[in-house]
């Protein structure tokens, strides 16, 4: 009997997904990004993201960017937050723009530590990783990776509606 293990179904490929599309264009928001906006060293190298967010609008629609706001959002501070720690892992062994075995088994050792330390089955990150690899190549895109924090913020966002006394 498989564990769950707190993660979505595997999601609907085809039309309208965004299956392998990093995998597919060689990571070109990593080429362009930079190159555009200027690093930001105090956030890991990634790119000043208010500005890096308004390329991608413009690289996608061809319209002329809003004034970038002076401080970013929350919501894009978790963004460039993912962006981050995805980027930290990737590429230690290859292609930086997937998570090969060991990789992945190194992020969840480091930032999901608490998750992987309270497990008795020793084979449950391997079998996450499969699930999580839709496309079988053995390794995990950034669209792969967001399926596991969606599953795990999905699952957190469960428990604290059913634990949430009721007024």
């Amino acid at each position: 009997m498989e564990q769950d293990l707190g993660m979505p179904a595997k999601p609907r490929t085809g039309p309208g997904t965004f299956q392998g599309r990093g995998r597919s264009r060689g990571c070109r928001w990593k080429r362009e990004l930079p190159n555009a906006c200027g690093a930001d060293s105090a956030r890991a190298g990634l790119p000043n993201f208010p500005r890096a967010l308004f390329l991608i609008l413009q690289l996608r629609t061809g319209a002329e960017p809003p004034p970038v706001p002076a401080m970013p959002t929350e919501t894009e501070r978790c963004i460039e937050s993912l962006l981050a720690v995805f980027q930290r892992y990737a590429g230690r062994e290859g292609d930086s723009c997937t998570l090969s075995k060991r990789e992945f088994r190194a992020f969840m050792d480091t930032e999901l530590a608490a998750f992987t330390k309270n497990q008795k089955d020793p084979g449950v990150v391997d079998r996450m990783m499969k699930k999580l690899d839709m496309n079988s190549d053995g390794q995990l895109d950034f669209q792969e990776f967001l399926n596991l924090i969606g599953g795990i913020a999905v699952a957190c966002h469960d428990s604290l509606i059913v634990k949430a006394p009721k007024p």
